[in-house]
Parts: C-alpha cells; sequence; structure tokens
C-alpha cells in the first residue's frame, strides 16, 4: 500500500467493464495506481474551480442558450409550456452541482462587504 499523508478509507465501487479495463490500461501506461485515479477523478468531479467542472456548466449554459433563440422550440404543449422551458428544464438538472463545503463558502463570500 502507498503511505498517505491523510488517512484513507475503504469503499467498494462497481465499474463497467469497459471503465474497469480503459482505467487499468491507463493506470499501467501511466504507472498511478488504480485507487489513486479514483481518487483523484472524485476530487475533480467535487471542487471548486475545476476547469472540468466550470467547463461542462458552461457548456449547459450555452446549450441552454442555443434552445432558447431558436425559433422553433417557441412551439407550446398543451401543458403550456414551450419546447425550450421543457428541454432547458432537463439540461439544467445535468448541471453539476457545488458540494456542500463550495456552497458554503459562497455563502461567506457573499457576506463579507
Amino acid at each position: 500500500m502507498i503511505p498517505s499523508k491523510k488517512p484513507l478509507k475503504p469503499f467498494m465501487a462497481y465499474l463497467e467493464e469497459g471503465q474497469y479495463t480503459r482505467m487499468r490500461r491507463f493506470a499501467l501506461k501511466s504507472r498511478i495506481p488504480m485507487s489513486k485515479l479514483i481518487r483523484e477523478a472524485i476530487d475533480m468531479r467535487i471542487s471548486s474551480g475545476n476547469p472540468y467542472v466550470d467547463g461542462f456548466n458552461a457548456g449547459i449554459d450555452k446549450a441552454m442558450a442555443v434552445v432558447s433563440l431558436n425559433k422553433a422550440a417557441e412551439m407550446r404543449f398543451p401543458s403550456g409550456k414551450s419546447f425550450a422551458e421543457l428541454i432547458n428544464s432537463d439540461l439544467e438538472n445535468t448541471r453539476m452541482e457545488k458540494n456542500e463545503d463550495e456552497k458554503d463558502n459562497a455563502v461567506d463570500s457573499r457576506r463579507t462587504p
């Protein structure tokens, strides 16, 4: 086991066979333990200021803008909602959320004069 500066907690996760194969190949090629790759992926997914998360959410915003500007998306359904409203609602649900620590920091920074 590789020594760590922080204590590690055991955790079991199930991967699709293709995910496991790709991760194993990458780990062997880059000489990085698979467990470290998983920890890095988790950190990347939930950290603030992460270029991946920021870029992903920016892409969602851009897609929502394109849908909203499309004339065909103005079509209304019997529910009264437009096609754009329905699609944008689904897109909004794919947005990557900040973790609780980041939400707390965002609230604190708004309170700072």
